[in-house]
């Protein structure tokens, strides 16, 4: 989400737009700085965080936030991004205060439904569907998740579908020669299927695999690299800088994306090997991650939570490093075609136009 809305941002600037951004912070104490870009600068407020509760950012200063950044910037349209259910019931709550019975027009970019918090979302799923009923429109990243979504069915009118994109820089310096082993980056969590990925590389002796990120899951995966002997095969490399993982993708035999279930929504990691050049093994979910690459053409999907498919795909790869080159170039000339920074940007500024435009909704109107 912050390599989204980092993008989003940047891009927005790049535009000539003005922009305000409101997001929780790492910390107990709110900040504001400002994100400087060659195009112009963004106001950026980082809320007081006291923690995570079910994915949820504990954020108690929010509402006081909200009615201060939208004092101080007037905004003329506001974009939410969902799922975030403090954020619904502060912007419910923000319509009582003197002043704001009347809030600007908002739009709202819906990521996912709430899926594992299955008690949370049946809980909070009133204030969600009160949002979106009332915004005047809604994005997501792909086809998959408007037609997998429970929750955006009864909203079919005003979705407008608009997929993730990146600055095309640094990833397309990049020029494996698929020498050095395969990559994971993400968070080290359950639903990324990381067991399955050591138990397939375990049936793949000559394969090797670096496993980039952090998270809760580090410490079980690395009794998992001891249990199946894989200490001289699989590194846990930790978080990496910007500089260190271009590195690893300039040898890296491709990317890995075994994601368990539809928590995984789009794959973004994807964008940013494909613009590298690498083929990307992934794990054939009914969501936007199909929408990104196109087996046999871009990468090699398998059925998720099976080690032996994902096993024969890794040393189908390793084995053939001119295969693995063309699914990369194919992969970057997709990406340059489809997932840029400057076309999601493009799609949603035509959208923003369109629905400040609307004449169904007079100014001020939500």
């Amino acid at each position: 989400m912050e390599t989204v809305l980092e993008n989003l941002v940047l891009g927005l600037l790049d535009a000539g737009q003005e922009v305000a951004v409101l997001v929780a912070g790492q910390g107990p104490s709110q900040v504001r700085e400002a994100i400087v870009h060659q195009q112009g600068t963004a106001d950026l407020v980082r809320l007081a965080n006291l923690g995570v509760w079910n994915s949820q950012p504990l954020t108690p200063g929010i509402v006081s936030a909200l009615r201060h950044i939208l004092a101080r910037f007037r905004p003329d349209l506001v974009h939410l991004h969902l799922p975030n259910p403090l954020l619904g019931l502060a912007w419910r709550l923000l319509g009582l205060f003197p002043g704001h019975s009347s809030l600007p027009p908002y739009v709202v970019w819906h990521h996912a439904d709430i899926t594992r918090q299955k008690l949370g979302g049946k809980l909070l799923g009133p204030s969600v569907r009160h949002l979106l009923e009332r915004a005047r429109g809604i994005c997501v990243s792909s086809d998959r998740l408007v037609s997998g979504s429970p929750v955006l069915t009864r909203f079919s009118g005003k979705i407008r579908v608009v997929p993730f994109g990146l600055d095309p820089e640094p990833w397309s310096s990049v020029a494996s020669d698929f020498s050095g082993p395969f990559l994971f980056v993400g968070r080290l969590v359950r639903y990324k299927g990381l067991e399955v990925l050591l138990e397939a590389v375990a049936q793949a002796p000559q394969v090797r695999l670096d496993l980039v990120g952090e998270g809760p899951m580090k410490s079980d995966l690395a009794h998992t690299i001891a249990r199946l002997h894989l200490g001289d095969r699989v590194r846990l490399r930790g978080a990496l800088s910007s500089a260190d993982l271009l590195t690893a993708m300039s040898t890296a035999q491709g990317l890995v994306l075994p994601s368990l279930d539809a928590s995984e929504t789009f794959g973004l990691v994807q964008l940013e090997a494909m613009a590298a050049g690498l083929p990307v093994i992934a794990s054939d979910l009914d969501t936007g991650v199909r929408e990104v690459g196109i087996h046999g053409q871009t990468g090699l999907l398998v059925p998720p939570g099976q080690a032996a498919p994902l096993a024969e795909a890794l040393v189908r790869l390793e084995s053939d490093p001119a295969l693995a080159r063309q699914l990369g170039s194919a992969g970057r000339a997709r990406f340059q075609s489809r997932f840029t920074r400057r076309q999601m940007i493009d799609n949603l500024m035509e959208w923003y136009v369109s629905i400040l435009q609307d004449p169904r909704h007079p100014d001020g109107e939500s």
